[in-house]
């Protein structure tokens, strides 16, 4: 059966019915390949089906799903596949090899299953992410699996998730090189840990009037060993040279999709309280420090738990740390994550709603959040010109803040005319390359905590 484009959806739940397991999939598609080897695998997955669920209930759900699943085996060719396994997982095989080809027929699932959903949910449009992995003959003699396909395109899909602006991504040569970099991020990243290779870097915040340094935001580098071309020698290690820096972006998405991104972040909560209690040691005045939090962390009870002991062991005052959550974390759970925030906060942390404006839901998740800072994303300054929209949406944004009582941090200043832009817009801190980049613990100690009674001054 061919693309049908005016496909009207039904609202009756019967699709449903046509539930699928992934074995009887693989056995199709098995079948299919017998016959005639090559073709396509992809699956597809709905962008926050759980909030849609909460938002317009679950009886509207169904029926997006339903709808979903009619819509896309409308769209069925005679000689493809497709299966509902459950849930908003949905697979495709199309037994065709060329890219072209292969890329057209899922973007018209794709269209079948958007225009369904603005239908059912009254122009309030669904997401959808695809995966894909393509088998083409050659290959498929050479050991190339329905089981390693179906293991590629679930990494496609992660990457599709990863960067929405793209929904549909094939894994190919470049795909499955960053699969084994992230496979080998994932197997050091215990020993890593233990190693005590994540280091602490901090990022001055700045006064954009007075230049005066406030506060500064903790991040993290991993610095790997080198594997030692020389066993026996004695010569001492040179940081520059026997080290390997793997930039955040490499591992960050590895570690919050292994989990592993909860036990960092306690680690680095550690770390800065640790540092904290040091420069009281050292007779320097602290100053507040921010720190990241991940997706999962702040729904973990040990996460609650490192909190508790990081205020208590390491003597911190309410307001020297801050956490830094993305508006993402509380999507479909504010709720929950209220109370969470609640309690944190009661402990003494402030919190920071980071990339602010980054999402698609952030006036409604800061109508329901309570938060103590509001931390505006860089895309907001990037290519920013005098009068442009993207300046009129940041001096509403600041406004608006204003107006809530919620103090405001613009990242990503990295010019002059930045800086005086958000002078002219009223905003009291500021972060960006303008005066520093991110630079070891040691290092912003010796430059910048000298005279922390006065506060250092940048001089730009």
């Amino acid at each position: 059966m061919g693309e049908k484009v005016d496909w009207d959806p039904p609202i009756s739940l019967e699709p449903l019915k046509e539930r699928k397991s992934l074995h009887e999939f693989q056995e199709a598609v098995e079948r299919r390949l017998e016959r005639s080897p090559g073709g396509a695998v992809a699956v597809f997955n709905m962008r926050q089906f759980k909030y849609i669920n909460e938002s317009f209930g679950r009886e509207k759900g169904d029926q997006l799903l339903a709808g979903v699943i009619s819509a896309m085996s409308q769209r069925k060719k005679k000689e493809e596949l497709f299966c509902w396994v459950g849930g908003d997982v949905f697979y495709v095989f199309i037994d065709k090899w060329d890219r072209d080809y292969v890329r057209q027929r899922l973007e018209s699932y794709l269209r079948g299953a958007a225009r369904v959903s603005m239908r059912i949910l009254k122009n309030s449009q669904a997401a959808f992410y695809c995966g894909a992995v393509i088998s083409n003959p050659e290959s498929a003699t050479e050991n190339y699996s329905l089981e390693r396909m179906l293991t590629h395109v679930m990494y496609a899909l992660e990457k599709a998730k990863e960067f929405p602006g793209n929904k549909i991504w094939f894994f190919d040569a470049e795909l499955h090189k960053k699969e084994l970099q992230e496979n080998r991020v994932e197997l050091q990243m215990q020993r890593a840990l233990r190693e005590e290779e994540f280091k602490l870097y901090l990022q001055p915040k700045v006064d954009p009037v007075t230049r005066q340094l406030k506060g500064a935001e903790a991040l993290v580098r991993w610095y790997m060993p080198k594997p030692d071309p020389d066993p026996d020698s004695n010569a001492d290690p040179d940081p520059e040279k026997d080290y390997i820096l793997i930039p955040p972006g490499e591992f960050m998405p590895v570690f919050e999709r292994t989990g592993f991104s909860s036990r960092l972040d306690q680690h680095m909560l550690q770390e800065v309280g640790n540092l904290l209690r040091s420069w009281r040691k050292k007779g320097i005045r602290p100053i507040p420090l921010s720190v990241n939090l991940s997706r999962k962390a702040l729904f973990e009870e040990s996460y609650i738990r490192t909190l508790e002991w990081v205020k208590a062991n390491y003597q911190i005052k309410n307001g020297e740390i801050t956490l830094e959550i993305l508006e993402s974390v509380a999507f479909g759970n504010l709720e929950i994550a209220n109370e969470i925030l609640e309690k944190v906060r009661n402990m003494g942390y402030r919190i920071s709603m980071d990339d602010f404006g980054s999402g698609y839901s952030s006036l409604n998740v800061l109508a329901k959040l309570k938060i103590d800072e509001l931390k505006i994303d860089q895309a907001f300054l990037r290519g920013m010109e005098k009068g442009s929209r993207e300046e009129r949406i940041l001096e509403t944004i600041m406004k608006l803040a204003k107006d809530l009582n919620i103090p405001t941090v613009v990242e990503g200043v990295e010019t002059l005319d930045h800086e005086t832009l958000v002078k002219s817009l009223g905003c009291g801190c500021v972060q960006g390359y303008l005066y520093s980049r991110p630079i070891s613990a040691c290092e912003f100690t010796e430059k910048f905590m000298k005279d922390s009674q006065n506060g250092y001054q940048f001089q730009i």
